[in-house]
């Protein structure tokens, strides 16, 4: 494990200096990047205000082909292979052609950092200084200025280094999620639409070895989410305690800005509709640490990254677009139709199909394809 030199409080010391290479949030897409760019020579940094695994802010599950495929079993807590979807008038039991899992946040994030062997400081990112001063960014810190040729945000949807697409709540193309984590235990997945909990969204239980996660999430950034999550808690018959919550993009943005390279959500990469965000991170944050890592080498250039990840994002914009049409169409649906347009995916050929296309919006096998010895932008190209 990299050693840490500072603390919290007075024992904070001055990081300002220059860089190589400064990753801005140490979470799901800030270690991913993390990770490809651990070889690459350099002096790398990662900041987050928070420590890695501190702050958990998701239901923590996905595809279980992406945690072999990153080598992160180890931070499983329970596999699931079907899911169960509530609606007022039926429950469908939908097979999984891929099975999915729940993990633990802090041993997963531990491990990613570990592994990378990158320099993490805790630091709160303020902003960043306007232009650039020999071809360097700058990023206002609490801990001073940290200049680098190469700066990624990853610090979430508020998009901090990019002042002038600043989001802001509620009157911005974001979903409102909040959650609970009471001990508990339960072999089911489960989903909830039904519109008694939220007008536009669902709720759930995704269980974890010996707690239960349970929350709502709304499309519709003003509708409020504590009482309905207070609601389903109580009617799974769990306590609403150990709460989190979030706000979730549900728009794609632009991946580059005034030289700054976001990824996450601070580039809206989480999908609409299911609110998936940690796959998205991870592909994306592994296709740009790849990008980065050319150029930390020398066999690209800033430049060329910038273009390269550009364009990567922007090639799945149909795709995105596609799921915040069906999240737009899913509310209209009449409850009693609900059932019927579900029912389907309770055919396996039919699921099968579909979860598959799902998949492919990242798939699992980008893992060993980006970290094949070539250069990143063409695998990419490929990929798109």
């Amino acid at each position: 494990m990299p050693v840490r030199e500072t603390t919290r409080g007075s024992r904070k010391t001055d990081l300002g200096g220059r860089y190589d290479l400064v990753i801005c949030g140490a979470s799901f897409a800030g270690l991913a990047v993390a990770r490809q760019v651990a070889d690459s020579g350099g002096e790398i940094l990662m900041i987050d205000r928070y420590e890695v695994g501190e702050r958990q802010t998701s239901a923590c599950a996905i595809p279980t082909c992406w945690l072999e495929a990153l080598d992160l079993l180890e931070a499983e807590a329970q596999r699931f292979g079907e899911l169960v979807v509530h609606t007022p008038h039926r429950t469908v039991s939908m097979p999984l052609p891929w099975e999915f899992s729940t993990f633990d946040y802090p041993a997963l994030c531990r491990l990613m950092w570990e592994r990378s062997g990158v320099r993490f400081e805790t630091a709160k990112v303020d902003g960043r200084t306007p232009g650039e001063e020999d071809g360097l960014i700058t990023v206002e810190t609490d801990r001073g200025g940290l200049s680098a040729p190469l700066v990624v945000d990853a610090l979430g949807w508020r998009r901090i280094l990019d002042p002038g697409m600043a989001v802001t709540p509620p009157g911005a193309p974001l979903s409102r999620a909040l959650e609970v984590h009471p001990r508990g235990t339960s072999k089911d997945l489960e989903v909830w639409i039904e519109r008694e909990y939220v007008p536009a969204g669902y709720g759930w239980s995704f269980p974890a070895g010996d707690e239960v996660r349970v929350g709502v999430g709304s499309f519709d950034p003003e509708y409020h989410v504590r009482k309905p999550t207070e609601a389903l808690a109580g009617d799974l018959g769990v306590e609403a305690e150990a709460w989190q919550g979030n706000w979730i993009p549900h728009r794609l943005r632009e991946a580059t800005a005034d030289g700054v390279f976001f990824a996450g959500d601070s580039a809206g990469h989480c999908y609409p509709l299911t609110a998936e965000g940690i796959r998205p991170a991870f592909y994306f944050g592994l296709a740009l640490g790849a990008l980065l890592a050319d150029v930390l080498s020398g066999r690209s250039t800033r430049e060329r990254a910038l273009a390269d990840y550009g364009r990567f994002s922007r090639s799945h914009a149909l795709r995105y677009d596609g799921l915040l049409a069906a999240q737009r169409t899913l509310p209209r649906i009449p409850p009693r139709l609900l059932p019927s347009a579900l029912g389907s995916l309770t055919d396996e050929r039919l699921a099968s199909r579909a979860f598959a296309r799902y998949l492919d919006l990242a798939p699992p096998g980008f893992v060993r394809a980006i970290g094949r010895p070539a250069t990143a932008g063409r695998v990419l190209a490929r990929a798109a």
